[in-house]
């Protein structure tokens, strides 16, 4: 009887560490890196890409350095639904983006810089957009800055979804 018991016991505990519940990984938070004129910078304020509030656009997305809302800032636009790879840049139709410093100018992509977004990762309607991003974008009255080594990632939302 005591052989039974223990084995009993062996097999109670084998089957309670065997349904053990593996830790669940959360989900990756959306923030953009990059190098703005060698200044290394990291932005966690974000708005989804959407489909919503693009003007000529056809998905967007922003990434502020807080919430207040004249925050530092860069926003992209991207025509069409993104294509993982393609090299999505300036002079493209609908493409869009751009830098607003903290002292309140606007640097763009359509005064004659040069500036491009490549997406790696693009999961579609409630998933996950990832990629990087690099180029020159300038204000309007001829200033510029230097974006290297941009990398986001960020959550899809369109219309009617959660």
């Amino acid at each position: 009887m005591k052989k039974f018991t223990l084995l009993f016991c062996c097999a109670l505990m084998f089957v309670a560490f065997s349904c053990k519940k593996k830790p669940v990984n959360p989900d990756p938070e959306p923030y953009t890196t990059f190098t703005l004129n060698g200044v290394q910078k990291k932005f966690t304020h974000h708005t989804k890409f959407s489909k919503d509030f693009c003007s000529s656009s056809t998905f967007c997305c922003s990434f502020s350095s807080s919430s207040e809302p004249n925050a530092e800032s860069i926003k992209f636009g991207i025509p069409g639904d993104p294509i993982v790879g393609h090299v999505y840049q300036t002079g493209e139709r609908r493409f869009s983006c751009y830098y607003f410093s903290s002292a309140g100018i606007r640097y763009d992509q359509t005064w004659g810089a040069s500036y491009q977004v490549i997406f790696s990762v693009w999961q579609g309607q409630g998933g996950w957009g990832q990629g990087t991003y690099s180029g020159v974008l300038k204000s309007s009255e001829g200033d510029s800055v230097i974006i290297d080594n941009g990398y986001f990632q960020n959550m899809i939302w369109t219309s009617g979804s959660k």
